[in-house]
This record gives C-alpha cells, sequence and structure tokens, in this order.
C-alpha cells in the first residue's frame, strides 16, 4: 500500500508543482524576491539585530526573564509589523542576538521597542520601551546603545541594535507599504509528562508555535472573513454554548492550551528561514536516530491564529482526552485563519526537497475549501524554497495515506501494555465518548 501511496504522490506533486509560481506572482512575494535594479527608491531595506541588554528593570523581586516585543510603527496598530525574540532567563543582562529583516520602509518611522518580562502562570510584564527611528541617518552599519525608558518616565538599563540600511531596490520598491523578509522566528515547548503519556522515547512532547508574517495580507484583517467555529458539528456546539457545560470546557481547553505552551528554561527559541530549517525543526531527531523512517506517516495538527501558527504531531494516545485539538492549539478561539493537518516531507522523486502536504481536516472549524490557496500561499511567503500542496481533507489521496497513517498508530498502540490518560484533572472530554476534532 505504501508502494501505490508514493506513485500516487509522485503523480501529484508534479502537478502541484508547475502552480507554484502563480502565487509568487503577488505583489507580497515580488517585494520580498531578490531582484536587482538600478532605480533605487526613498525608502529602505533594514536588516537589524537585537543583540542584547545590560542592566534591565527587575520584573521579579531580584531578577528578570526578558525578552522584546519589537513594532514597525505604533503597538496599538493592530496591523503593525511585529517581532519577538526568545526569553533570556533570570538575567537583567540578556543576550538575544535575534535578526529581523525589513524592506521598504519609509523614512522617519518608528521602530517600537518593548522590553518585557516573560510570566508562567499570568500576563508578561512590561518593563519599558525604546524608540529607535528608523531614517536616513542610519544609512550602513551602525551600533546604538539606547535607554530604557520605564512606564514611570525614568530610565533604568539599556539595549545594543545594530542596523544595516540600504536604499529599497528591484521590485521590493513597487510595493505600497513595508513589508518582511522574515525570518519566522519559532518556540519549541516541552511536555514531559505528555511524554511519558505517549511513550517518547526520550519522554519529551513537543508543541510549537511559529510565528507567520504576510498572514494579513492573506487572509485579510477582517476576523468576520474567518473560518468560524462549525455550527453544524455538535462538537463544536457544546464546546462554543453559552452554557455551564460549555464554559468547563472552554476553561480546560485554555488549561491544556497552557500547560503545553508554557515557557521555560527548557523552551527553546530560534529563526526559521528556509524549508530545510523548518524540516531539521520538526524531524532532525528522528532522522538522526532513523535516515529511513518515513516522515509522510508522521501527522501534526496546526491552527493559524493571529501571528502564529500552532502545532503539534498528533497521535491517538496523546489527544484521546481533547474535545478539540484545534480548538486547544488555539486557545478555544472563536475564529481562526485556518486549521487542519499537515505532513512534512523530503520528496524523495524531486532531488530530496521539502514537502507541505496541509489539508483543512477540522471538524471544528470546518475551513472552506475555496480558502486552501491561502494557506499555501501563507506558507510559501514565509518559505520560497518549500513545495507546498493544500488539499481538501476529502481528497482520495488523503484517504488513502490517512488510512494507512491509521494502521501504524494501530500496530504501535497495541504494542502497549497499558493505556494511558492525558490531564485526567483537566479533561474536556465528555462523560459519554470522546470527541473528535
Amino acid at each position: 500500500m505504501l508502494a501505490s501511496i508514493q506513485q500516487k504522490f509522485s503523480s501529484l506533486v508534479h502537478r502541484h508543482r508547475e502552480a507554484i509560481d502563480e502565487v509568487v506572482g503577488s505583489e507580497i512575494a515580488e517585494g520580498i524576491e531578490a531582484a536587482v535594479d538600478t532605480c533605487p527608491s526613498k525608502n529602505w531595506d533594514y536588516t537589524i539585530t537585537f543583540k542584547g541588554a545590560t542592566g534591565v528593570p527587575r520584573g521579579d523581586i531580584l531578577s528578570s526573564d526578558p525578552f522584546l516585543e519589537v513594532y514597525l510603527g505604533s503597538s496599538e496598530d493592530p496591523e503593525a509589523l511585529s517581532f519577538v525574540t526568545g526569553v533570556e532567563w533570570n538575567t537583567l543582562d540578556p543576550v538575544w542576538d535575534a535578526t529581523w529583516k525589513l524592506v521598504n520602509v519609509a523614512d522617519d518611522t518608528d521602530l517600537e521597542i518593548h522590553v518585557m518580562d516573560k510570566d508562567k502562570m499570568k500576563d508578561d510584564t512590561f518593563l519599558g520601551k525604546v524608540i529607535l527611528q528608523l531614517s536616513s541617518k542610519l544609512e550602513g552599519t551602525q551600533e546604538h546603545t539606547l535607554d530604557i525608558v520605564r512606564a514611570d518616565g525614568r530610565t533604568r538599563g539599556q539595549i545594543v541594535v545594530q542596523t544595516i540600511a540600504n536604499r529599497t531596490v528591484g521590485k521590493a520598491a513597487n510595493l505600497t507599504k513595508p513589508s518582511t523578509k522574515g525570518p519566522a522566528r519559532y518556540s519549541r515547548h516541552t511536555s514531559y509528562a505528555a511524554g511519558a503519556l505517549t511513550r517518547e522515547s526520550k519522554f519529551e512532547f513537543y508543541t510549537y508555535r511559529v510565528r507567520l508574517y504576510h498572514l494579513l495580507d492573506v487572509f485579510g484583517s477582517d476576523p468576520e472573513q474567518y473560518q468560524h467555529w462549525n455550527e453544524n458539528y455538535d462538537n463544536a456546539k457544546r464546546i462554543f454554548a453559552d452554557s455551564l457545560e460549555g464554559r468547563n470546557i472552554r476553561n480546560a481547553l485554555r488549561s491544556q492550551h497552557s500547560y503545553l505552551y508554557r515557557h521555560s528554561r527548557n523552551t527553546v527559541y530560534g529563526a526559521l528561514e528556509t524549508a530545510s530549517d523548518l524540516g531539521n525543526l520538526l524531524h532532525a531527531d528522528r532522522l538522526k536516530a532513523d535516515p529511513t523512517h518515513d516522515l509522510k506517516m508522521i501527522l501534526f495538527t496546526y491552527s493559524i491564529v493571529s501571528k502564529s501558527v500552532y502545532f503539534s504531531e498528533t497521535g491517538a494516545a496523546f489527544f484521546q482526552d481533547f474535545m478539540s485539538k484545534h480548538a486547544m492549539h488555539a486557545n478555544r478561539a472563536n475564529e481562526v485563519m485556518y486549521s487542519g493537518e499537515f505532513r512534512l516531507f523530503m520528496d524523495e522523486s524531486h532531488n530530496g526537497d521539502w514537502t507541505l502536504l496541509i489539508d483543512n481536516n477540522s471538524g471544528t472549524y470546518a475551513p472552506k475549501k475555496e480558502d486552501l490557496h491561502k494557506v499555501k500561499e501563507a506558507f510559501q511567503l514565509n518559505f520560497p524554497d518549500l513545495v507546498v500542496i493544500a488539499l481538501n481533507h476529502e481528497d482520495d489521496y488523503l484517504k488513502e495515506i490517512r488510512a494507512e497513517t491509521k494502521r501504524i498508530e494501530a500496530e504501535q498502540a497495541a504494542q502497549q501494555k497499558q493505556r494511558f490518560s492525558l490531564f485526567a484533572s483537566m479533561s474536556s472530554k465528555p462523560e459519554e465518548a470522546a470527541l473528535e476534532a
């Protein structure tokens, strides 16, 4: 059966690769392509590296867990481009060394930098702010040491930022607004309890958050145009019902989301610029242990919400107590930009290109198949060298590969001597039966 699936996939990927350039022809993609042009614009391209800080304000009694939230323009503008660094734990002298690449930025645009303290059990704490004006005065490579201004107006500590500024040239100069070349920042969160329950070899279970750019360009900024929870699906009705049961289920989903996406010293932060970066993030350990592993059989569940895609590997043992995998990843949001399942693997028939096979298989939100091109475009804009194939969940090829995946999962489950139940104290599963996403 695996041979039949591979043959069908090879035919499928041939057809879809011919259509890849259709997306890359958009205005956004043109702006982020490398291009040579002899007529520079009046705007600027920036490579900005947030190196670190010294003497940041304390967020706790003795120290802080500092990170940066950065906005191109005002932080109050919901459509402003934004960036976030990783967290440096228990220090007043953090080193982030995180880089953000911007294109077509107008003269005298403010870069608003918020210094934040990560709190594990409550909202993050604002420690202070820095404003760096991006203008022609920053041409070339410069390093800036900037005072951190606290909410009371006093200064405490400094951050160090390096800027490399050049005039915008090529197709990016035709953009009507600033854009970004990334990279996509990620955080990988570790749950040892979930790892033990799913029998992971290292007792580690990972959830991922990847901040994707261009989402508002692709999906729009009006939430009414997003994928509202499916009012024709009984499970979704129970989750989002204005009732005691609905509120309890949503509280359970929030607890599950908070637990699986909590930040700690085990959280890994980094940047993704290529399809290979994404593939190594999800599969490097697996391939190291077994280079012949069939990655096509590894299934992930995802939800795209606001500025990020949230996802984790899917498995019957792990998700048996979740009323909705997608609502959990989306933190019980009423609507998502998109959701479903995906597989990421190297396609041997095309020189080992990393290929994303993504669908709309989510009962909770039931994303429209007519919008599959949007999720494809979003990933291609963030990873131009990634082959993206977006299929409706009812596609015959997906049905075959899904059946094969379930068969493999059943074999693995049969080898277990004991079944486990995750989050028994906060389960969102109703008494009658577990409900599928």
